[in-house]
């Protein structure tokens, strides 16, 4: 007893001890901050140094105050050094570091992080971005000062980009020197270009490939096919009636060629999209427009092995769905202002206005061409897809009215892209992606859990880039465009849903919980759902290969997920 006592004295003071020199360690860096900030003589290097160490901190210690100051200063200390040095890499870091304070912490912080997300976007032109970010704080800082800035700016943009008054797009391009082409799609009324990127001399011509899209009334995925990498630029336009000319989103493609079997012009009419045309729009540069119909948000991103642009749009934000089933189903205060319901779990949006899970995406990773990791004659794709099998028995088991889906139910290959775009189409309400995992040390085991964020953790990007069949530069790429962060709503709930999905597989299997962790997949870009990528275990390690080929433990495996998926569907729908 007076050990158990003293070795709780021992970890307590150490624990103290840790916190006090991350502490001093802020303090000493906050000094540093406020020196570079009003110093004439420094480097764009020094902000760096400063904005680095702050993250470090934020690292240790990412859910307290002092984690949440840490990467406050964090996302400051690399805005400031836009600010001076006019750098776009520093512009994107600060937004990174915005969205992540704005995900992470319900604060003031989190609201302050909100508005300067919307202020960066709205530089970058990015006006979705900007109303979503501003449509955030109206809806999670209700009570707050933050509420009222955010309704002003937003009814700023409201005014300035609804009027669709052609004389301020002409004084906006003054170099143009004649009245648009209405039938060409590579003129598009405003001569736009993005002076920010330079494509490299001499570099191999890319091919485009092909076209294809996935859609609902509610998203629409389009996949352009790339022989290999390329430079592009996005860009959203409004409309303007004068020219007969819907908004516009179009994507500009640097050092190409596309392939003549690309019909010109792809009539889309799902309600987002009225269609997708192509052309040169200028010296190998070709230039792919999507001419909207209705349309608030999109992200634009690259993947690789094989190449390619996915552009994802959807009609509403999440939290303008909120917004209107708050409406219809919330009561008001005093004041008017929304009172969420406090019965029931207060932590996530889903909860709060009974949202029902009916529908479920199970997706077997790798398959086909794509066998996954492969030890000890057993591979992957094999493994994952058996346990969906087992896992959608099951729940088909439990309740016949639930709808159980798979990205792929035989050994066939299903491009990353496909099977987000599958999940979002069938409207389900969970996508669950399974893998194994593997590691160059043999005796590495355990089970970890996955969702979509930014992250540093360097074990945690080596799982990612192997999922995605990515490299670390692509990886980098990707976190600086991840918008899904934003929805902090989905990501509470894919963390919920992460942990009772981990806590399943680990008490049936007794295998090692590695815990839940958080990186950027492909596979979960873009998923309009709670979504979590599983690695259910090591197959390189001997011992856990071994009991993969048994029926007594891919049974466990199965009734693990299962297990999972049942206390989160049983938390929203009732026992």
């Amino acid at each position: 007893m007076f050990k158990k006592v003293l070795l709780f004295i021992v970890f307590t003071l150490l624990s103290v001890a840790s916190f006090a020199s991350l502490q001093d360690d802020f303090n000493s860096n906050l000094k540093d901050y406020n020196f570079i900030k009003n110093s004439k003589n420094v480097t764009r290097f020094s902000y760096k140094m400063v904005g680095d160490k702050f993250y470090d901190i934020y690292e240790k210690s990412p859910k307290t105050k002092l984690g949440e100051e840490s990467l406050y200063y964090t996302a400051y200390t690399f805005y400031n050094s836009y600010k001076r040095f006019k750098n776009l890499l520093d512009r994107d870091d600060a937004l990174k570091y915005f969205r992540l304070l704005s995900s992470n912490f319900k604060s003031n912080r989190g609201a302050e992080a909100y508005l300067k997300s919307a202020e960066i976007y709205l530089e970058m032109k990015d006006i979705p971005s900007a109303k979503f970010s501003l449509d955030s704080v109206i809806h999670k800082y209700p009570k707050t000062k933050y509420y009222t800035q955010a309704k002003k700016e937003l009814a700023e943009i409201e005014k300035k980009y609804s009027e669709p008054k052609v004389t301020r797009v002409v004084e906006a391009n003054k170099n143009i020197q004649k009245e648009p082409d209405k039938q060409s799609p590579t003129n598009d009324n405003e001569n736009v270009k993005n002076t920010n990127i330079t494509p490299e001399k001499n570099a191999p011509r890319v091919e485009i490939k092909n076209v294809k899209y996935w859609s609902n009334e509610d998203y629409t995925r389009v996949a352009i096919e790339l022989s290999g990498n390329a430079h592009f630029y996005k860009h959203w336009l409004r409309e303007n009636p004068e020219f007969n000319k819907p908004p516009r989103l179009f994507v500009d493609i640097y050092n190409s060629v596309i392939n003549q079997s690309v019909p010109k012009t792809m009539e889309i009419n799902d309600g987002l999209l009225k269609a997708l045309r192509w052309g040169i729009y200028e010296k190998n540069t070709t230039r792919v427009v999507l001419d909207i119909d209705s349309v608030n948000d999109f992200t634009v991103f690259l993947m690789e092995n094989p190449y390619r642009i996915i552009i994802d749009v959807s009609k509403d934000s999440l939290s303008k769905k909120v917004s209107q089933k708050v409406k219809t189903e919330s009561k008001k205060g005093k004041d008017g202002q929304i009172i969420l319901d406090e019965g029931g779990d207060k932590h996530t949006l889903a909860s709060v206005f009974g949202l029902k899970v009916k529908t479920i995406v199970l997706d077997p990773g790798h398959g086909g061409k794509d066998p996954g990791a492969s030890y000890h004659g057993i591979m992957e794709k094999d493994i994952n897809l058996d346990i969906a099998l087992r896992v959608k028995k099951l729940l088909n088991n439990y309740d016949s009215a639930l709808k159980v889906l798979l990205t792929r139910e035989t050994d066939v290959f299903v491009p990353l892209e496909e099977r987000t775009a599958f999940a979002n189409k069938n409207r389900s309400d969970i996508f669950v992606s399974i893998h194994q995992n593997a590691s160059r040390n043999q005796d590495a085991r355990g089970i970890e859990t996955y969702v979509l964020n930014v992250t540093k953790d360097k074990a945690a990007l080596a799982v990612a880039a192997f999922e995605n069949q990515a490299t670390e530069k692509s990886l980098s790429d990707l976190q600086g465009i991840l918008k899904d962060i934003m929805l902090n709503s989905k990501l509470e709930e894919s963390l919920m849903l992460a942990n009772f999905v981990q806590n399943g597989l680990v008490s049936k299997t007794n295998d090692k919980s590695l815990g839940v962790k958080q990186a950027p997949f492909y596979v979960l870009v873009g998923a309009k759902m709670p979504s979590i990528l599983i690695e259910c275990g090591f197959i390189s390690n001997s011992e856990t290969a071994y009991l993969y080929t048994t029926e007594e433990y891919k049974d466990k495996m199965a009734e693990g997920i299962f297990k999972g998926l049942l206390k989160y569907i049983e938390h929203y729908n009732g026992k």
